[in-house]
């Protein structure tokens, strides 16, 4: 979840947006109406998982500004360095990722990397995790041009992404055939849903996907409320394909029956002719949640697809890597018999809650490949799931461990923080221990295939 801390210019910006713009800016929906698309042209997971591939593997970026934008541009770096030779071919593990969820600043690097493929190693630096994002967005918003203009402080962020960093990207420009499956997630205040933006989703609202802004997708992700005003799409009525089902179809746990349940609102057209969608890290701050419907979507729809098999008819191992850049930083409480300040209060809530549902939102998602790999093992054949977290609580040095939990959640970070998320995450995917596991069993199981052909 994005919090920005410059505290004079966010007063200023508040102050002036409140007073200048409150009877001027108004908010507008701008997806379009659903269209029939062949299959293969949908933006659905299906038309993104890769029959060629030799891993099933699954990213997810966690919200925290730049900082968490940086750590996940780490974990890329350190996946466009790993080849394994397995099944007998060489692979690249960037070549095999097959979807990215992500959250809030996350969404920066998950949707760049999406629309720019390998020449983000190029230009995402320069063109986002080194520029004072913050800086020009306050310039922007508190530029006498913008008191009395008709746009929101979230239009004006999205125009400056769309200018600056995604050109005119739509959904449909990120390439099926070369690209895994970018999620953006977004939470609408409205019913209290996280929602994701894929077709599945957008068929509830009777929307095309395809012809969306990535730029509008990324601003929704990462509007923290106050700060910026929701992004807001029109629940529409008008379906070509009426969807019957939610993107959620195992109601047999709590968390499923009540998202469900929020889900449903939006079949009701009239009460709910709007959604409201803001950052993404108020209900899910990992990204990890919607990876897990999507597996058990399917498990429940197409079980042979769990965990896929390659070419040669094995399983392919299932692998997800969580990014997780939130931060646990020394907040001063203990150092003292005086209750602690208001800042500090809200500070410590803050982080408990968080740190508290990461936890149990990682316990959810390891319990449930364990679950998945034992339905996919069958006829003495065993599937191993790899999960394998990021986070710095892994960080091997404690002064580096200190610096990194220092490090505030923005859009305006200097060079050399930046460059250490960047090295934290490359080094920190490339020496986990469940890491190399995974890369030590390819290499096993390649060398037993080797030994029996001879």
């Amino acid at each position: 979840m994005l919090i920005m801390t410059n505290t004079n210019k966010l007063l200023s910006l508040i102050i002036v947006s409140v007073v200048l713009l409150g009877c001027s800016a108004r908010n507008k929906a701008y997806n379009q109406t659903q269209k029939v698309y062949a299959n293969k042209d949908a933006y659905k997971v299906e038309n993104f998982i890769h029959s060629n591939d030799e891993v099933t593997l699954v990213l997810s970026f966690s919200g925290g500004g730049t900082r968490a934008a940086a750590l996940s541009y780490g974990v890329l770096e350190g996946l466009r360095d790993t080849h394994i030779n397995i099944n007998g071919k060489d692979v690249r593990l960037l070549d095999e990722v097959d979807i990215i969820s992500s959250v809030s600043g996350g969404s920066f690097t998950a949707a760049y990397y999406g629309v720019h493929g390998e020449s983000t190693f190029d230009s995402y630096k320069e063109t986002f995790l080194y520029h004072d994002v913050t800086d020009d967005l306050t310039s922007i918003v508190l530029s006498p041009v913008h008191w009395f203009s008709k746009k929101t402080r979230t239009r004006e962020a999205e125009n400056y992404y769309q200018s600056h960093i995604f050109d005119d990207s739509t959904f449909s420009d990120i390439p099926k055939e070369e690209a895994p499956f970018i999620i953006i997630n977004a939470t609408d205040i409205s019913t209290g849903t996280r929602f994701s933006f894929t077709q599945e989703y957008f068929d509830l609202i009777c929307s095309d996907l395809n012809a969306y802004s990535v730029s509008s997708a990324v601003a929704a992700s990462s509007a923290v409320p106050l700060i910026f005003s929701p992004v807001v799409l029109e629940n529409r009525d008008d379906c070509v394909i009426h969807n019957e089902h939610s993107p959620i179809f195992d109601a047999s746990n709590y968390r499923n029956r009540n998202a469900q349940a929020s889900i449903a609102h939006y079949r009701d057209k009239e009460q709910t002719q709007y959604l409201h969608l803001a950052d993404g890290g108020i209900t899910d701050n990992l990204g990890l949640l919607a990876i897990y419907e999507i597996m058990e979507y399917l498990r429940q729809n197409e079980s042979h697809r769990l965990m896929p098999r390659n070419q040669q008819g094995k399983i392919k191992p299932l692998v997800i890597i969580s990014v997780d850049a939130s931060t646990n930083p020394d907040i001063g409480i203990a150092n003292s018999v005086e209750p602690p300040s208001i800042k500090q209060t809200v500070d410590a809530i803050t982080d408990i809650q968080l740190h508290r549902y990461n936890d149990s939102t990682k316990d959810l998602m390891i319990e449930a490949m364990d679950e998945w790999a034992s339905d996919a093992s069958i006829h003495g054949e065993v599937a191993t799931p790899y999960f394998i977290e990021i986070s710095f609580n892994k960080t091997m040095s404690s002064d580096a461990r200190f610096s990194l939990n220092q490090i505030r959640t923005d859009f305006k970070l200097v060079n050399k923080d930046v460059d250490l998320l960047i090295d934290e995450g490359n080094q920190q995917l490339t020496q986990d221990r469940v890491f190399q596991d995974f890369i030590n069993a390819q290499t096993l199981v390649t060398h037993r295939t080797e030994h029996s052909d001879n």
